[in-house]
């Protein structure tokens, strides 16, 4: 059975920088949370934007049920066949649950303060975010899918202080996957 490794962390973190870092050093195959609901607001023609995201997501979990989405993921894992295998974005107790039910797992929370986080998101310009103001930021920093993250934060196995430079990260992620990935 494969490694699952589940990133978690608020946006703009650098979540997105160590799951390509595990994708080009050790051929991790990612999954995303949000890539299924991306795939319905595609087939929707409605922008990915993150409010549309966390709508979405939000109404998918009240009109089904709370894992709804964690159950597509969690079916979609068990049938890889890499070594390595990343979730990108979780965000939810019950998406740590479905983590944890790997044999093999770990969770990464990447951390870095709201200033850096935002000016990484307006860089990349992604999901609505390239024209956002500062506020505009804060606020969506709190909206529903962002506020259960401080107990996913307290399940996490390592918590990744994102502050430097790229390098660092990677030997951050370098250091604990080498004792379990080696």
């Amino acid at each position: 059975m494969a490694l699952v490794v589940g990133l978690s962390g608020r946006i703009g973190s650098g979540k997105g920088a160590v799951a390509q870092y595990l994708r080009e050093k050790y051929g991790a195959e990612q999954f995303v949370f949000s890539k299924i609901l991306a795939d319905v607001l595609d087939r929707l023609s409605l922008p990915k934007t993150r409010q549309n995201l966390q709508k979405l997501g939000d109404s998918l979990r009240r009109e089904f049920h709370k894992g709804v989405i964690v159950d597509a993921l969690a079916n979609d894992i068990s049938k890889s066949k890499a070594s390595l295998v990343v979730v990108d974005g979780i965000r939810y107790v019950n998406e740590v649950k479905m983590l944890r039910g790997f044999k093999e797992n770990v969770l990464l929370y990447v951390d870095a303060p709201l200033e850096k986080r935002y000016e990484r998101c307006v860089r990349r310009g992604e999901k609505g975010e390239g024209g956002m103001s500062l506020e505009e930021f804060e606020k969506s920093d709190l909206g529903p899918t962002e506020l259960e993250l401080e107990k996913v934060k307290g399940m996490a196995d390592h918590i990744l202080e994102n502050t430097g430079s790229i390098e660092e990260l990677h030997r951050k992620v370098g250091s604990i996957l080498g004792k379990k990935f080696a």
